[in-house]
C-alpha cells in the first residue's frame, strides 16, 4: 500500500496473473501428492494381494495332495492287509476270474474303486433304464411303481411270422426280441430250427388272474396267509415275476408237419442244448437254473432265485452281463449281489479287453446322468431295481 500526502491509505491492486500462476502451483502439488500417495497405497495393495493370493495357491495345493493321497489310500486298502500282530500292511493283487467259453481263454478283473478314465457324460430317461436289461425282479423285489410296457414289440409281426409263437401277444421290449432273433437265426446257420415261443411278457392283470386262478384250487386245504404262501410256491404274486419284466422268453420246439418234433423235452433236444450253451454270446442267461436242470453241470441256483420249478425261461441282460455270469457261474440275483461289492470289472477275451462294467448309486429320478469312457464302442445301462445304475462299456 501506499500513503499520499493526505495520509490516505490506499490499497494496491493484485496482479490476477501471479495469483493464477500460484493456485496453478498449489494444484500441481496437490495433484503431485495425490498421486504419489495413490501409487504407494496401491503398490501397497498389490504386494498384499500377490501374498495372499501366494498362500491361498499354497493351501488349495496343500488340500489337492492331502485329498489325493487320501483318495489313493482309500483305493489302496481294498489291495491290502493288515497283520494283526505287527500291523503291518502287505499289498494283495485284485481278485480274478477264469474261464474258457467257446474255446477262447476269458479273465474277468475285479477294477477295485477305481474310476473310469477319459469319459464324456450321457444321459438316460428312467423308462429307457428300467429296461435296459438289469432290472432285477423276483418273490422279494418287485417292478418298480413307474414300470410301463410301451415300446413292446409282438415278436411274431416284428419277426414276419418266421420265429413261431403261440400267438400274436407274445410280445417282448426291442432288445429282448433282438437278441432272442439273433439267436434263432445263429441256430439256423448251425443247421436248427422248429424253436417256438411259447410265452412272454405277462401284464399285471394275467399275472394276477393267474395267481388268483391258482390261489382257488389250493383254497380247500389251506386259508389266509398260509393260502397266499402256498400259491406263491407255483405262481409268484402280482408284479414279482420274471414274466413281467418284458426281458423273459420260455422256449420250446414245435413242427405243424411233425409232431414228434414237439414230445421231446427242450433241454435233451439239439435245439434246447444249442440254445442254452450259446445263449451267453447273445446277451441272454438261462433264468431259473434247479438241481439237474438244464442239465446236471449246472447248479441249482433255486435258493437265490426262489424258484425251483423247471422252466425253459431265457432272459435278456445283455452281452457283457451274461458273458460274466457265465464266467463267474452266477444268477442275476448273485450277480447283482457282486457287482454291489465289485462296482469296476473288465472283462478280457483271450487277453484283449473286450467289455467294461460299472455300477454307481442312484437314487430315483426322472433322468440319468453317466460316464462313457470315450474308447469305448458301445455301451447300455440299465437301473438294476437295487438302487444302481449299471453301464456295461463294449471294445472293439
Amino acid at each position: 500500500m501506499r500513503v499520499n500526502a493526505n495520509k490516505k491509505i490506499h490499497k494496491m491492486k493484485r496482479d490476477p496473473y501471479r495469483l493464477l500462476v500460484r493456485v496453478t502451483v498449489v494444484l500441481a502439488a496437490v495433484v503431485v501428492v495425490s498421486a504419489a500417495i495413490f501409487l504407494l497405497c496401491n503398490a501397497s495393495v498389490q504386494t498384499d494381494y500377490k501374498a495372499k493370493r501366494a498362500e491361498i495357491d499354497r493351501l488349495n495345493t496343500d488340500g489337492e495332495q492331502e485329498f489325493n493321497a487320501k483318495m489313493n489310500e482309500l483305493r489302496n486298502s481294498r489291495n491290502t492287509t493288515v497283520d494283526p500282530q505287527t500291523g503291518e500292511t502287505t499289498s494283495q493283487d485284485l481278485a480274478f476270474w477264469e474261464a474258457t467259453l467257446d474255446d477262447k481263454p476269458w479273465r474277468l478283473e475285479d477294477e477295485g474303486y477305481n474310476e473310469l478314465e477319459n469319459t464324456r457324460m450321457e444321459t438316460g430317461d428312467r423308462a429307457t433304464l428300467i429296461n435296459g436289461g438289469m432290472l432285477l425282479v423276483n418273490p422279494w423285489h418287485a417292478l418298480p411303481a413307474d414300470f410301463s410296457d410301451a415300446g413292446m414289440v409282438s415278436v411274431g409281426n416284428a419277426s414276419g411270422w418266421k420265429i413261431a409263437v403261440t400267438d400274436g401277444n407274445v410280445k417282448l421290449f426291442q432288445n429282448a426280441y433282438d437278441a432272442l432273433s439273433a439267436m434263432i437265426a445263429g441256430a439256423a446257420t448251425d443247421g436248427l430250427a422248429d424253436y417256438i415261443v411259447r410265452e412272454a411278457y405277462r401284464t399285471n392283470d394275467t399275472q394276477t388272474e393267474l395267481f388268483n386262478n391258482q390261489m382257488e384250487k389250493l383254497s380247500g386245504k389251506y386259508s389266509g396267509d398260509i393260502l397266499i404262501e402256498q400259491t406263491k410256491k407255483t405262481v409268484n404274486y402280482p408284479g414279482t415275476s420274471e414274466y413281467q419284466t418284458g426281458l423273459s422268453f420260455r422256449m420250446d420246439i414245435y413242427n405243424k408237419n411233425d409232431p414228434e418234433v414237439g414230445k421231446q423235452k427242450f433241454q435233451e433236444s439239439l435245439q434246447g442244448k444249442w440254445f442254452t450253451t450259446n445263449s451267453w454270446k447273445y446277451g441272454v442267461i438261462f433264468r431259473f437254473p434247479t438241481t439237474d436242470f438244464p442239465t446236471s453241470a449246472w447248479e441249482d441256483k433255486s435258493y437265490k432265485t426262489g424258484v425251483s420249478a423247471q422252466i425253459n425261461l431265457y432272459r435278456y441282460v445283455g452281452e457283457a452281463h451274461a458273458t460274466a455270469m457265465r464266467i463267474l457261474d452266477y444268477c442275476l440275483e448273485e450277480y447283482v449281489e457282486f457287482l454291489i461289492s465289485h462296482p469296476h470289472i473288465c472283462l478280457y477275451e483271450d487277453g484283449a479287453l473286450r467289455y467294461e462294467v460299472y455300477r454307481m448309486a442312484a437314487e430315483d429320478a426322472d433322468t440319468y446322468e453317466f460316464p462313457v469312457p470315450n474308447p469305448a464302442s458301445g455301451y447300455i445301462a440299465s437301473l438294476d431295481n437295487m438302487g444302481g445304475l449299471v453301464m456295461a462299456y463294449e471294445y472293439d
